[in-house]
């Protein structure tokens, strides 16, 4: 498509039309005035603009003082779509480069928290267990609603190349800005000062400062702020409506109704509605399928070949390559493929976790065996897109219950071993991990199953404490290990004088597992139903004729039998294009053959 280039002068109106391009986010000003969709793009800069100037959030001027530190700003473009891949909006987010400004360069306070990603899945859970129902607000431009201190004001000239229409070339800004290195840190206070005078009843966890929880009138009420997101979970629905006017009328918020998208995550939720008229959820599944489609494009996978039926091949092993070979052309491309591969192993796909996290260890010394492994894990991921994480609650199961596992000198290159693990909250996934055990080389598999249950502990304890801090609850966690000897030596009162070389901070794990107030109980149970063994190595396909990655897999996923059906038709459907790919070859082949001997036939007679 042939474009006609815009120069300073130019104007929107000269180029009509509501249509847009699904093109790259333009890096600079500049490119977005060549864009096809400038008129949209100049909508959302003068939106942001206006919002800046705003009498309470910031002064323009035309002259900047003199001897005043002027910070410079830039536009940042961003085309926001829907989970479904349809347009949002456009966003032309004004930062501001707040490093440059030196007279808080030593500033201490500048920490704002955010939430993990596992009190975000806790936060579902906790709906499902009690019948809470979440729904999203949220906080357009949130950090220009943070009052700044006036003795830490600045002024922010405009972006290179853009010009006001009243002649301002910058602002005195009163608000906080995008890009500075305090605005996190005055939004956080902001949105806690509203928290704390609107709703005193509501606790602070200690364990996530971004989680709120307490009740309302009888009526269990949790918040949870991600940045400019409020998650709000609540069963009656006056304790809603009361937030919703509560934040519209401090905030210039937005209202998007039952929680459907969080950080470009797909969250469907299942409801039934009760004779009274309200309703409540009965299942959650989160899912990236858009996501995985769009890096299927971006790394140029061809979706059409016979995808691979597990993500990385039994006992893999890449050598890690001399410093003097390697090839740094293919680096860039492997840390955004490994990147992306971890965004979405970290959310919503555990089986892939593993083999993302082993891989992710070439990003510093690349080769192209990492970066193909790395596709085949995309391709993967691609042709089981519709697995979800599925949430489900499961009253007979216990509170918690946590799976762990480890691979004795799993690395081959360091020989250190590999941990794993998993938590459950009422039989729904909420945190797993896998990672090397770097602070000591197992010299047998108990003690690296020993070691791997202690860390497990402790990132099983911290949600525990969360939970306790809000519900108190004396039932401990039962945690699943498939090592007889390790539930031993957790359980007896003498430390074996075979793991006194240890760190002492592995040992910690035996006192959370004895006495009266212990928080752990340990229960062995066979390595086939160790759920955390998939955190430790590349599973085989199968395993004496059992589908092994496709049990795990489901067993992770909670794949429902409709999701699992899903998954073996397009794995038909897969199967047979490529079977009638392959008829197709054998006649061509045949024809040839036919055509061949007609020939020799020919010569023959002649």
């Amino acid at each position: 498509m042939l474009l006609a280039l815009r120069d300073a002068d130019s104007d929107p109106a000269d180029f009509p039309g509501d249509a847009f391009m699904d093109e790259p986010d333009p890096a600079t000003y500049k490119q977005a005035r060549l864009s096809p969709n400038w008129r949209q793009w100049h909508k959302a800069i003068q939106s942001e603009i206006d919002g800046i100037l705003q009498p309470d959030r910031a002064d323009p001027v035309t002259a900047f003082p003199p001897g005043s530190t002027v910070l410079p700003s830039k536009f940042v473009f961003k085309l926001k779509k829907l989970t479904d891949g349809s347009l949002d909006k456009f966003k032309a987010r004004c930062t501001t480069r707040g490093d440059m400004d030196r007279t808080f360069y030593e500033e201490a306070e500048t920490f704002a928290p955010t939430p993990q990603l596992t009190t975000f899945r806790l936060l579902l859970a906790l709906c499902l267990k009690h019948r809470l129902m979440p729904y999203h607000y949220d906080v357009s431009q949130a950090f220009l609603q943070a009052l700044i201190p006036e003795d830490e004001r600045y002024y922010v000239r405009f972006p290179k190349g853009y010009i006001h229409p009243k002649g301002y070339v910058g602002a005195y800004m009163k608000k906080a800005l995008y890009g500075h290195r305090t605005s996190g840190r005055l939004w956080s206070e902001t949105a806690h000062r509203f928290m704390t005078d609107r709703y005193p009843t509501l606790s602070r966890s200690t364990y996530d400062e971004c989680l709120y929880i307490g009740w309302i009138d009888t009526q269990l009420f949790i918040v949870l702020i991600y940045v400019d997101d409020f998650i709000v979970a609540c069963a009656d629905e006056l304790s809603r409506a009361r937030f919703h006017t509560d934040i519209m009328s401090t905030f210039q918020a937005t209202y998007s109704g039952v929680l459907n998208q969080f950080l470009q995550l797909r969250v469907d939720v299942q409801t039934e509605t009760l004779p009274t008229g309200e309703s409540y959820p009965t299942r959650i599944e989160l899912s990236h399928e858009r996501s995985i489609t769009d890096l299927c494009a971006k790394f140029s996978i061809d979706t059409d070949k016979q995808p691979p039926r597990s993500p990385m091949a039994e006992g893999l092993s890449l050598p890690i390559p001399p410093p003097d070979t390697i090839d740094r052309s293919i680096e860039t491309p492997l840390r955004s493929l490994i990147y992306s591969l971890l965004w979405l192993a970290r959310t919503v796909r555990p089986d892939i976790y593993y083999h993302v996290t082993y891989l992710a260890q070439f990003c510093h010394q690349p080769t192209v065996e990492a970066l193909t492994a790395a596709k085949r894990i995309l391709h993967y991921a691609y042709s089981t897109r519709e697995y979800t994480l599925g949430m489900t609650i499961d009253s007979t199961a216990p509170q918690l219950t946590a799976f762990c596992d480890s691979d004795h000198a799993g690395d081959t290159a360091t020989r250190n071993s590999v941990s794993g693990y998993c938590l459950y909250f009422h039989g729904m996934l909420i945190d797993w991990w896998s990672k090397k055990q770097k602070s000591c080389t197992a010299l047998h598999s108990t003690e690296a199953e020993y070691v791997a249950m202690s860390e497990a502990c402790t990132s099983a304890l911290a949600i525990y404490n969360t939970l306790t801090e809000f519900f108190p609850s004396a039932e401990p966690i039962t945690i699943n290990v498939d090592n007889s000897a390790v539930q031993t030596l957790v359980t007896q009162r003498a430390l074996s004088s075979k793991l006194k070389h240890i760190a002492v901070r592995y040992h910690a794990v035996r006192n959370w597992c004895q006495g009266p107030l212990r928080k752990f109980t340990p229960v062995w149970i066979p390595t086939d139903d160790n759920q955390s063994d998939i955190f430790t190595k590349a599973l085989p396909i199968t395993k004496h004729g059992v589908p092994i990655i496709d049990k795990f897999t489901a067993r992770l996923l909670d794949i429902k039998d409709r999701r699992v059906k899903l998954v073996e038709k397009l794995r038909a459907a897969e199967a047979q294009k490529l079977h009638a790919q392959q008829q197709q070859l054998q006649q061509q082949q045949r024809q040839d053959q036919i055509v061949l001997a007609s020939l020799q036939r020919q010569n023959l007679i002649g």
